[in-house]
């Protein structure tokens, strides 16, 4: 038996064209942004001068070489969103900077023409909870000050860099470094429990969450952490923090390959479980950069001269 079918045809498609008009704002000098920038947070929060722009502009790896529009300084986080709802009204790029220590170029200018909100101002470290495990620092924190606020209370913040006597947290959340210690407690994000704001508009996100046990909805700080700035400016974190160890020990092993690294990789997590906390290849040639720049006095790899222990 077949079944006949009445199909309705299928809804007649209207077209509409539309003429929109937007209000684009002309594009300011720089003398301009500097004004509207020292009328918004004062005049010793900015920066217009190029020659005074150095310490903000001079990447560590020198590979980018363009100048700004300005650099100004936050005081506070309401001085920060003040400075985001003008730019965002008046169409001028800001970029965030932390301590000016990453290697991609992500904290300075492509074009010549952006803002650099640099929040080394935000630098107080707002508590640190040993019974909750957690601490609240702001993005202007040096990592090293974060470490020495956490070990006066007994405990550790366990992410460690080369650079952190000058990298800021808020630089180390937004490009969510890992550190020496990532095989045991995993990059920034997974050390981070929430995040405080300042969105494109200038509006706050608060989520400076501290509750473990939260399944509560989108987790908006995962987005926030390694954006680099796109998606908001970070000015505070809620940070895990562990109990500081009594001792840690360190050995230097020669392996011949990889593969061997590998090997002696796995049969340590097998005896040592949680305790191994880092565990890195170090290639020759580094070892050799710092014996001909004196860094180093000796050959650590080297085997003992006889008689010697």
């Amino acid at each position: 038996m077949s079944e006949s079918l009445d199909l309705e045809p299928p809804p007649r498609l209207w077209h509409m064209s539309a003429t929109c008009r937007f209000e684009v704002p002309m594009p300011l000098s720089s003398a301009e942004i500097a004004s509207a920038l020292a009328a918004i947070v004062g005049a010793d929060a900015v920066i217009s001068d190029t020659s005074k722009m150095s310490a903000w502009l001079n990447e560590p790896r020198k590979r980018f070489h363009k100048t700004a529009a300005a650099v100004v300084t936050p005081p506070s986080v309401e001085a920060l969103q003040a400075v985001v709802r003008w730019a965002n009204a008046n169409r001028i790029g800001l970029i965030p900077q932390g301590g000016n220590t990453g290697l991609v170029g992500a904290q300075v200018p492509l074009f010549g023409t952006e803002v650099i909100v640099s929040l080394a101002r935000l630098d107080r470290m707002r508590s640190v909870d040993t019974a909750a495990g957690v601490m609240t620092a702001e993005a202007g924190v040096i990592l090293e000050n974060a470490h020495k606020s956490a070990e006066a209370q007994g405990a550790m913040f366990p992410l460690w860099l080369a650079s952190q006597g000058s990298a800021r947290i808020g630089g180390v959340l937004s490009s969510n470094a890992g550190g020496v210690n990532v095989l045991a407690y995993g990059n920034a994000r997974e050390l981070t429990m929430g995040v405080e704001a300042v969105l494109a508009d200038g509006r706050l996100y608060q989520g400076l969450n501290a509750l473990k046990k939260d399944n509560t909805g989108y987790d908006l700080k995962d987005l926030l952490v390694g954006a680099e700035g796109t998606l908001g400016i970070i000015t505070a974190a809620t940070l895990k923090i562990f109990p500081l160890p009594e001792d840690h020990e360190t050995a230097l092993v020669n392996v011949a390959s990889p593969e061997a690294a590998l090997e002696v990789f796995q049969l340590m997590r097998q005896r040592l479980g949680s305790r191994l906390n880092a565990f890195e290849l170090i290639p020759h040639i580094g070892l050799d950069f710092q014996l001909r720049h004196g860094m180093l006095d000796a050959d650590p790899t080297a085997s003992p001269s006889p008689g010697t222990r």
